[in-house]
């Protein structure tokens, strides 16, 4: 029966308890290619068993020695693409957690399922023995909804809360991860003490809630959470893809395009991310730390 190793690494977090955690999978070479050796049925099932909130199956890429494919499973859900699972996979290659698929560092090259291929590098800062790891995703554009719609949404995110919310905005974004809804609530709202009812959130109709506000704080530029109730997801402790809508549009509104900006998932684990709109590529770039957490192997 073959034997797998795996790695557990929490992104975007310097603590063990902390960030948002991914089992990390190494697989034979051209074991998701085409056509695909490992089933999706067989992922499914180890997702569902190790119960973490993103399995990533890597696998070296049959054609680029540089490249490996990539595939993601949150128990039945299986999302084309995932930030925070992809940065953590990036430690482990780094580092070489996984030695069957070699120290691929300080740049990596990671191919989904639909063909994209996402680049991400190891960061070492000058002045800092701090390292960091960075990954840079697709910038998604939103399209303001209507005023009707906001207030509708508005409606929805008060009966979650138990109270009255202040929204002061809200937009939609299409990305091939699902319906993204950003819902900005007025600065006074503390969106990291906000209880919700994430069964009421589903009510949005949207695949996946983004809550966020700015901070008085002048290093912390925003906050923000995210909640997937339709999919199985009712909290993600740090959402990578969310910052994909999020860094485009406060780095417009705030005046910050092509900067660096320090901030935040309130999640009750809760991560920090330095982020940037690279407008001309049209990227946003993460870079956030990642904490070790266990490793093993399974037998099937």
């Amino acid at each position: 029966m073959p034997t797998f190793p795996y790695v557990i690494i929490n992104a975007f977090t310097r603590t063990s308890f902390g960030g948002n955690p991914a089992m990390i999978v190494a697989l034979p070479p051209n074991s998701l290619s085409q056509p695909q050796t490992f089933s999706e049925e067989t992922m499914t099932k180890i997702s569902l068993a190790f119960a973490q909130p993103m399995s990533i199956f890597l696998s070296p890429s049959p054609d680029d020695s540089t490249l490996l494919d990539v595939r993601f499973y949150n128990g039945t859900v299986a999302p084309v693409i995932c930030g925070h699972a992809m940065l953590a996979a990036v430690k482990a290659l780094c580092t070489n957690t996984l030695p069957s698929l070699g120290q691929l560092g300080p740049e990596v090259k990671l191919r989904t399922k639909a063909g994209t291929i996402i680049s991400a590098c190891k960061v070492t800062e000058s002045g800092s023995d701090e390292e960091k790891y960075e990954i840079s995703l697709p910038a998604v554009p939103v399209v303001t909804i209507p005023d009707v719609e906001t207030d509708r949404i508005a409606s929805v995110v008060s009966e979650a809360a138990g109270r009255n919310v202040q929204v002061e905005y809200a937009a939609k974004g299409k990305s091939n991860v699902g319906d993204y809804l950003m819902i900005v609530v007025g600065p006074d709202e503390n969106i990291g003490d906000m209880k919700l009812d994430t069964d009421v959130l589903r009510k949005t109709s949207y695949t996946v809630n983004i809550i966020t506000n700015v901070t008085p704080d002048a290093d912390q530029v925003f906050v923000s959470r995210m909640f997937a109730p339709v999919a199985g997801m009712p909290e993600d402790h740090v959402c990578g893809s969310a910052h994909t809508l999020l860094v485009p549009y406060w780095a417009t509104r705030l005046g910050k395009k092509n900067q660096e900006m320090y901030v935040r998932q309130v999640s009750p684990r809760g991560g920090e991310l330095w982020v940037v709109w690279d407008q001309d590529k049209g990227l946003v770039r993460l870079k956030g730390h990642a904490k070790a957490f266990g490793k093993g192997d399974f037998t099937i």
